[in-house]
């Protein structure tokens, strides 16, 4: 009749001993049902098993055993990830999705852009270079001058270079002017003396 339970499910046949033993032992052990042995040989001990007290008893006198952990090497793993890393494996048809799939282009530039960030900061809080100059370079980093760091390395030692070069001609010029004046100057005074020298002849003269 339908909705009734077979009579067969309520009898602890062969097959069906040690189920609620294992159950109650994989709880006691704190571990999967999988992991628990139940020996053969002593079934109508494990049978009559029904409490948490009596699984205890067992697993301590071995009736009960909990298996070991299945150990997965992971030295073929090793292998193969050096081996990837020296470009193996890594053909063409080993490849699945696109290559901005594979590595998005998005990534690479964050990491470059942090790169030469990091780059700039470091150089700004060591004193090579100004805030002004960190302050340019910056924005030509975001405006994708630089594809790398070398690059921006060598950009600031010619923008050093070129900023002392400045420099030495901007002194180099001032110094020029202060000559100028000092020899205008000179002239004036000699032209001032000549003059008050021949009017001073010619009152004597008179």
């Amino acid at each position: 009749m339908k909705g009734k339970r077979s009579p067969a499910k309520f009898n602890q046949t062969g097959n069906d001993i040690g189920i609620t033993q294992k159950r109650l032992a994989a709880s006691v052990v704190g571990v999967g049902k999988r992991k628990i042995w139940l020996d053969p040989n002593e079934t109508s001990e494990i049978a009559n098993a029904n409490s948490r007290h009596a699984i205890r008893k067992l697993y301590k006198n071995g009736t009960i055993v909990k298996k070991p952990n299945t150990v997965h090497s992971k030295s073929r793993a090793r292998a193969l990830k050096e081996s990837k890393a020296a470009g193996r494996h890594m053909g063409y048809g080993k490849r699945k999705g696109t290559k901005d799939a594979r590595m998005p282009q998005q990534v690479l530039w964050m990491r470059r852009l942090r790169v030469l960030r990091r780059l700039l900061a470091k150089y700004r809080d060591a004193g090579k270079i100004d805030r002004h100059l960190y302050h340019n370079l910056y924005k030509a980093a975001k405006g994708n001058t630089f594809k790398h760091k070398r690059s921006l390395v060598e950009h600031i030692i010619t923008a050093k270079a070129e900023a002392l070069r400045e420099k030495a001609l901007k002194e180099e010029a001032e110094a020029r002017r202060v000559r100028n004046r000092a020899a205008r100057e000179r002239r004036q005074q000699r032209i001032n003396e000549k003059r008050e020298a021949y009017l001073a002849e010619g009152t004597t003269d008179e």
